[in-house]
């Protein structure tokens, strides 16, 4: 779809939204957002309430040692399982998505046409704080959480080995694919006017030519140095749990060496990290983003807790022998 020289009028599809008083944000942001808003509530529910702890909450090998269902219902629901290996999905299809992003988005600059997603998103939202983000930061976030979706993909494909008999519930499934897909559209959905989503592209350059400030530069680098910093780590610690199943066939250890000689998954605290360096990249003012770390914070914390309850409860005083002084969990000096 060619663009115009002026910004066409909206269909007007979710005009009813005006007496809700919505206009204020898009319409997508405002939707990612309270689903991210919506999986925190969920997460912490599925932890505290024991319906939802012992037939949604655990998978992979926590299912061995968690409680298990006491109603039918649950037993029920329970049942609802995809393969843990299935994990690799999430991967493959956030990073089908931020390619075929980043082609729209090249589209639209070089060209100055919409691709499908773009043409949807001018017919059917509004541009309410669709210029938070500058074009250099939604670029570069694009091309970071790529980065980080590419290596997560090679991983899972050729360095994590989950037991075949592994399973997840088909919620995470789903709350999975979901996430990451949210991810990528954060990476620009908030600047989507400075990429000229919503009118003549010579307005947006106009914005996008001021000249760059010393505090983005020093929020920018240390973002995408935080960023490198936590990929290496969580890639080193997915080469050490990868190599635990290589040598010791199906089995489980107990993993040792970089990070893992302090806390329990340092893996999770490496995804912590990662979006925390995203959101010092964009100043803390991407809402998807800001949604995006606290869900990723409480969920990966509620999954590291049954995590150490696994260790102990699976070796015993080996566990104890092998870290007498104790591990944090995922927070350093806080958890």
């Amino acid at each position: 779809m060619e663009l115009n020289k002026s910004p066409l009028p909206h269909l007007g599809y979710f005009s009813y939204l005006n007496l809700l008083g919505l206009e204020i944000i898009m319409y997508l942001v405002l939707f990612l957002c309270f689903c991210l808003c919506a999986l925190t509530i969920l997460s912490l529910l599925a932890k505290w309430i024991q319906f939802f702890r012992t037939s949604v909450l655990p998978y992979g090998k926590l299912n061995t040692t968690t409680e298990k269902p006491t109603s039918p219902l649950g037993h029920w629901l329970a049942q609802w399982t995809v393969p843990k290996a299935w994990f690799a999905h999430f991967y493959l299809v956030g990073f089908a998505l931020a390619i075929e992003n980043a082609l729209e988005i090249i589209l639209l600059l070089k060209y100055q046409l919409r691709g499908p997603i773009m043409s949807l998103l001018y017919m059917l939202d509004n541009e309410a704080l669709s210029d938070t983000m500058s074009r250099q930061d939604c670029l570069v976030a694009l091309i970071l959480i790529t980065l980080h979706l590419t290596r997560r993909v090679y991983e899972s494909l050729y360095i994590e080995r989950p037991s075949q008999q592994a399973r997840m519930h088909i919620s995470h499934y789903l709350t999975g694919l979901g996430f990451y897909g949210a991810m990528v559209f954060g990476t620009w959905l908030e600047g989507a006017a400075n990429l000229g989503v919503y009118g003549d592209i010579s307005n947006s350059n106009q914005n996008n030519n001021k000249q760059v400030s010393i505090p983005t530069i020093v929020r920018t680098t240390l973002g995408v140095l935080l960023f490198l910093y936590a990929t290496n780590h969580q890639h080193t610690c997915h080469h050490i749990l990868g190599s635990l199943r290589k040598n010791i066939g199906s089995g489980y250890q107990i993993p040792q060496g970089d990070w893992f000689e302090w806390i329990v998954v340092p893996h999770y605290l490496c995804d912590i990290l990662i979006y925390l360096a995203l959101n010092i990249l964009n100043g803390f003012k991407n809402w998807i983003f800001v949604c995006g770390l606290i869900w990723t914070t409480i969920n990966l914390t509620i999954t590291a807790s049954e995590t150490k309850i696994w260790y102990q409860k699976t070796f015993g005083d080996e566990y104890k022998k092998k870290f007498p002084k104790g591990r944090w969990i995922i927070l350093p000096w806080v958890y």
